[in-house]
Formats: structure tokens, C-alpha cells, sequence
């Protein structure tokens, strides 16, 4: 005898249910300090076109760089090298000490090797020269903020350059009478020179130390002692 229970029951489809799935994006927050607002407003709009980066605020200046650090908290500060005020290093330095988890990235338009060599041992996480390609601006900030170190190559090559080369005891005369205030006819009389030869010295100076030009030569004796 057949019981019902032998009988094929015509039993629903199976029914397959999909496991939700939920993306979780994470956004990086961006504090920009740049004393330059056209600079400053065309890197906020490149950085907030991204999905992963956002803007949280912007400083024109270092003072106030370091007070929105220290109340917004942001992953990464992205640091103009001569940002008005206390400067890009001392910012870094400031905004490091006071907002630990925040990553500075300094930005400079022709960081000198002293710069470079001070940045890297301060700690500070990564610098780019600001003529840097966009996209490899927002790459470096990612990986600024998954926790590496990122030095633009060429200015690695400058911080390691051998330092500069003492200018001669003329050159050293020549550069103390600028540095003093005095002009090049000035200096001419002085040493009996003619205006030439006192350019000539100038630029002598300029090339034997590695300055960009007749006040940086100036910094750098100075630096060194040699004036």
C-alpha cells in the first residue's frame, strides 16, 4: 500500500539567499597650511575629488596649522616648507608633538640639503618638492597614511651631497661687505677692485657654495662661520 509518504511531493525551489555584503570606506582627513591661498584652494579641490581623501580644514599660517592639528586631529598635514610664521620644519615639529597620530608631509619649492637632513631626523614622514605631478601627491598621501615614509629621491640626493666648498679668503671679503649693506661700487673702492671683478667674486662664491643666489652664498658662510 502507498501512503502519502511515499507519494513525490512537489516541493518549492530551493531558494538561495545572497549573504549581504557591506564596503566599509575609509576616508583620510587632510589639513592643508599653505600661506598661498590660490595654492592652497587648487590643492583642497585635487585632494577632495578623491573618495578616499578629504579636506578637513586649511591654515594659512603656522600658528594656526598648529591649532587645527591639535583640535581636528587629522591623519595627515600637508606643510608648506616656508608656511609664514614659525616655518614648515617648526610646524612639522609642533604638530607632531601635539597631535601624535598626524602625519606631516612638507612641501617645498627647492628644499637645501639642511632642510631635507633636518626633516628626516625630526620624524617628519614624508616631503615633496611642489612642483610634484598630482597624481604622485595623492599617492604619497596614501601612503603617508597606511604608515610609511616617503622622500622625493632627488631630494635625498641633495641632503647627501657633499657640503659646500669654503669660498677663498676674496671671495669671504667680497661676500662680508654685501652681507654688511654695501653695493657693488661700494665694495669696489674698498678692496681696489673694479666692479667686475667684484661680480666675478659674487658669483665665484655662489657656485663654490651651492647657493642659489648672493643671500642664500650669505646664509650659508654664515652658517658655517666663515663670515
Amino acid at each position: 500500500m502507498t501512503t502519502a509518504l511515499d507519494r513525490p511531493q512537489n516541493l518549492p525551489p530551493t531558494l538561495t539567499m545572497a549573504a549581504a555584503t557591506t564596503t566599509v570606506t575609509t576616508t583620510t582627513s587632510v589639513l592643508l597650511a599653505d600661506g598661498h591661498h590660490l595654492f592652497r584652494s587648487g590643492l583642497s579641490a585635487l585632494l577632495d575629488r578623491e573618495p578616499d581623501l578629504t579636506v578637513c580644514s586649511e591654515a594659512c599660517d603656522a600658528e594656526s596649522a598648529v591649532a587645527q592639528a591639535t583640535g581636528d586631529r587629522p591623519d595627515i598635514a600637508v606643510v608648506d616648507l616656508d608656511v609664514p610664521g614659525a616655518g614648515g620644519l617648526r610646524t612639522a615639529e609642533l604638530i607632531r608633538s601635539l597631535s601624535p597620530r598626524t602625519a606631516v608631509l612638507l612641501l617645498g619649492a627647492a628644499p637645501r640639503a639642511d632642510e631635507v637632513q633636518r626633516a628626516y631626523a625630526d620624524g617628519v614622514h614624508g616631503m615633496l618638492r611642489k612642483d610634484v605631478r598630482p597624481e604622485r601627491l595623492i599617492s604619497t598621501v596614501r601612503e603617508l597614511a597606511a604608515g610609511r615614509r616617503v622622500f622625493d629621491p632627488e631630494l635625498v640626493l641633495v641632503a647627501i651631497r657633499p657640503g659646500p666648498d669654503t669660498p677663498t679668503r676674496r671671495e669671504l671679503a667680497v661676500l662680508r661687505l654685501v652681507a654688511a649693506g654695501s653695493t657693488i661700487g661700494e665694495v669696489a673702492n674698498q678692496l681696489s677692485l673694479s666692479p667686475g671683478t667684484v661680480r666675478n667674486y659674487v658669483s665665484s662664491a655662489i657656485a663654490r657654495t651651492g647657493a642659489r643666489n648672493r643671500c642664500d652664498a650669505i646664509r650659508i658662510a654664515r652658517e658655517n662661520d666663515w663670515l
